[in-house]
């Protein structure tokens, strides 16, 4: 039966709150759909990881999971407009199915530990007994979206300096103005650093700016692996002053190590920036003047030449096929 029927989507991938339109395609219907009453269409989420699985379809806990009637009680002598699928040969149904706003970005990763977001759109089918089976299965990617921001953000912080024999040697204070939270891969990130040395009797010897990708496994011991994507590293800041540094960062995945961000009920990604500023040799707690900015990579929205089924494509399939009206 699998090879009588056909799914097709008009996109190779799908953002939150957008319609998949499609069309199932079926020949040979009165053999086909011999023995089913109704058709749905089913969408479901799945969230895997290597040390447990969540397959959910629960109201409470659910990744995504939804589906509608495609077609009402084929084989029902009541309804005389779905009785004629029975003596049409091949018959396109187009759909629309409109996705919610909050829904997880699709992820793949294989190595380390083995993470997992995926959405398959089926074809299930319910029989005259009140079995439904799987007539057809299609992988759906679905990307959350970059919002383009045209803000400031600022965070800061500063740390009382220790020296030799842990003797106070001042305050240091580090703020860093960024230009927003989410961002696309080719985007720059500006940055503009503010060290404040006049409290310091030290100097800063070293700031390190990296791209780190940051994955939360959220189980009953919640798993954190930070993985650094790039490093910068700037000369350091004399004491006694203050000194404004600008630098921006270009999401590029040059090492192939780079996903896009997705929050889902037990894997989230993103990224932080961190800025750590080390001052001299005697601080044996330079660690702590740093500055972590979280941020997400999602994709741009384009506008993708796509397999839309308009109003004058459905009457040209209408040459080839009978078109359901539903």
């Amino acid at each position: 039966m699998g090879n009588k029927i056909q799914i097709q989507i008009n996109s190779k991938f799908y953002f939150p709150n957008q319609a998949i339109q499609g069309m199932v395609i079926i020949e040979d219907c009165e053999y086909t759909l011999k023995e089913i009453s109704k058709l749905y269409i089913h969408l479901q989420g799945e969230e895997t990881w290597e040390k447990g699985f969540a397959c959910i379809e629960s109201n409470n806990f659910n990744i995504f999971y939804s589906q509608f009637k495609l077609l009402l009680d084929i084989n029902d002598e009541r309804n005389p407009e779905d009785q004629k699928l029975k003596i049409q040969k091949t018959i396109a149904i187009p759909f629309t199915y409109q996705l919610p706003e909050n829904i997880p970005g699709s992820m793949k990763r294989e190595k380390d530990f083995k993470l997992r977001i995926d959405y398959n759109m089926s074809l299930i089918a319910e029989t005259l007994k009140l079995d439904r089976i799987t007539l057809k299965k299609l992988p759906i990617i679905i990307n959350q979206y970059a919002v383009r921001q045209n803000i400031i953000k600022s965070i800061s912080n500063s740390h009382i300096i220790r020296g030799y024999l842990n003797k106070h040697q001042g305050i240091s204070k580090l703020e860093c103005k960024y230009s927003g939270e989410e961002f696309s891969f080719g985007d720059s990130i500006h940055l503009e650093m503010i060290v404040d040395l006049r409290e310091s009797k030290q100097y800063i010897q070293e700031i390190v700016i990296s791209l780190n990708k940051r994955t939360t496994i959220i189980a009953k011991e919640p798993k954190v692996i930070i993985e650094q994507i790039s490093k910068l590293s700037l000369p350091g800041v004399v004491q006694g002053i203050v000194q404004t540094i600008k630098k921006s960062i270009l999401l590029f995945d040059f090492h192939n190590k780079m996903e896009l961000s997705t929050t889902g009920q037990l894997i989230k990604v993103d990224y932080l920036i961190r800025i750590q500023a080390y001052s001299t040799l005697f601080n044996i707690n330079n660690n702590d003047l740093r500055i972590d900015i979280p941020i997400n990579i999602f994709q741009r929205i384009i506008k993708l030449p796509d397999l839309k089924f308009e109003t004058n494509q459905i009457k040209d399939l209408q040459q080839l096929y009978d078109v359901v009206k539903l």
